[in-house]
């Protein structure tokens, strides 16, 4: 069944041998992108004058009947192979000229980046949405109180737009990783053969158009074997899902707290506590985040020691890219539909921001600037005051009494209107901050990033389907 590879080389191989060495179930994902690598093959092959414009019609002929599929069987090896056997099964020995000044090493490496350039852009579509389910969200609570965190203790008055936004700009950097990895993914290996090219005066930089690639490998050892493409676009799925961790870890604790809320869609309850409303879907997507780490580090750990050039071990790298790109599209079109779903608790949150004392920095500076007091004595005496407060004594009555010791009058009022959480927000002018007219500035300028990342994604697209297509059109002559 080996014959068409090993011809009489070799003997056939052990059974388990070739079980263990196929990669036809990893190769499935890349089977329409090898039949396409084969067709601009063939047309360069015709350019360089290396076969006749009667055998690349019929070949190109049978290709195209192959974008709609064909049989993988591991006593082949891989897809390459499989392709080569049932080509030859439809139009014979003519069909032997795709192997002509073509390798399967430079073949792989060109067909995984052909899908993974489209898997790429699809993972761009899937963030955008999640971004923009952010920002539906944070708009509708540029006025909601809530509270920031810091070593999981209340920190500072802020709003439900504030945190959520701080997560549209850390998936908005994602999607610059997304793209300067589709870049790097965007270039083809194509012509290389083996390792040092071939007799036949190959244009590799007509393949490479053909393929819709911005550019060319240049040196072909190279090209058959770096795999840093595919660490690029694993880095990104990592980032992706380190981001998605800490936005479940949050909603997590903040359930715990009572300041937030899911929808019903996406909790779960106790097989004996029939109260129980638990944050499952948050916390298995806090764990894949370990997976998608595992892959990148094992692929990394695969490489690591290998000598230049193809060695099969680099077969091993793909399952793990695959398998990273399907977990992070399900768990981010899962974590798209949470966030829709999140409600903000503002009673509970103006309740524990009094109980934590989270105006107790807007204190300390307000006595600083307006009475000349150096920050950290302000710092001081403001702290004296919530532990006295901790222990049953009034604050502002306690802050007024430390401070009438230092010789600074102040009101009761005053200090109760820089107390009030509200009050805050509002007085806060920094860039970047909880100020509703900061949340909406915030939110139109994510509004116009997206839209650059729509518009790349599109053309990435349109110039994709459109090479190809002319591909096809060039083998009806």
């Amino acid at each position: 069944m080996t014959d068409i590879l090993r011809g009489k080389r070799l003997e056939p191989m052990d059974e388990l041998a070739l079980k263990i060495t196929s990669s036809v179930e990893a190769d499935k994902r890349i089977q329409k992108a090898v039949v396409y690598i084969n067709m601009a093959h063939v047309l360069a092959l015709y350019n360089a004058r290396a076969i006749s414009k009667e055998d690349m019609t019929k070949i190109m002929k049978a290709l195209s009947e192959e974008l709609g599929g064909f049989p993988l069987d591991y006593r082949y090896e891989d897809v390459h192979m499989s392709l080569e056997q049932d080509l030859s099964l439809k139009i014979g020995d003519i069909a032997g000229h795709i192997g002509l000044a073509k390798s399967r090493n430079d073949q792989v490496a060109t067909a995984i980046r052909l899908e993974l350039r489209e898997e790429l852009l699809s993972l761009m579509e899937s963030l955008e949405a999640l971004i923009e389910n952010i920002l539906n969200v944070s708009s509708e609570n540029v006025k909601t109180f809530f509270i920031t965190f810091t070593h999981l203790q209340p920190a500072q008055a802020s709003t439900g737009a504030h945190w959520l936004l701080s997560y549209a700009w850390a998936f908005l950097r994602d999607m610059e990783r997304l793209k300067m990895a589709y870049a790097m993914v965007d270039m083809s290996p194509m012509g290389s053969a083996a390792n040092a090219g071939s007799l036949v005066p190959i244009d590799r930089y007509e393949e490479a158009e053909m393929l819709g690639f911005s550019g060319l490998i240049e040196n072909t050892l190279d090209a058959v074997s770096a795999r840093d493409f595919i660490f690029d676009a694993l880095y990104s799925i990592t980032s992706i899902s380190l981001n998605l961790s800490k936005l479940s870890a949050d909603i997590i604790a903040f359930m715990s707290l009572g300041i937030l809320d899911l929808d019903d869609k996406f909790v779960s309850t106790s097989s004996i506590m029939p109260q129980k409303r638990n944050p499952v879907v948050a916390e298995i997507v806090r764990s894949k985040s370990s997976i998608l780490m595992s892959n990148l580090i094992g692929a990394m750990e695969i490489v690591r020691g290998l000598n230049s050039s193809y060695n099969l071990d680099l077969q091993e790298i793909t399952p793990k890219l695959w398998a990273s790109i399907d977990e992070i599209s399900m768990i981010l079109k899962v974590m798209s539909g949470m966030v829709l779903g999140i409600k903000f608790n503002q009673k509970k949150a103006e309740e524990l921001a009094k109980k934590a004392f989270v105006t107790a920095s807007d204190l300390a500076e307000f006595i600083s600037l307006k009475y000349s007091v150096p920050f950290r004595e302000a710092h001081h005496i403001v702290g004296e005051a919530v532990k006295g407060s901790e222990e049953g004594e009034e604050l502002a009555s306690t802050l007024i009494e430390l401070l009438k010791q230092k010789g600074i009058n102040v009101n009761a009022e005053e200090i109760n209107k820089i107390l009030n959480p509200t009050i805050s927000i509002e007085s806060k002018i920094t860039a970047g901050g909880p100020h509703p007219k900061e949340s909406l500035r915030q939110i139109n300028m994510i509004n116009l990033k997206l839209k650059e990342f729509e518009d790349f994604v599109s053309t990435s697209k349109r110039k994709i389907e459109k090479t190809y297509q002319m591909m096809i059109n060039k083998g009806w002559y």
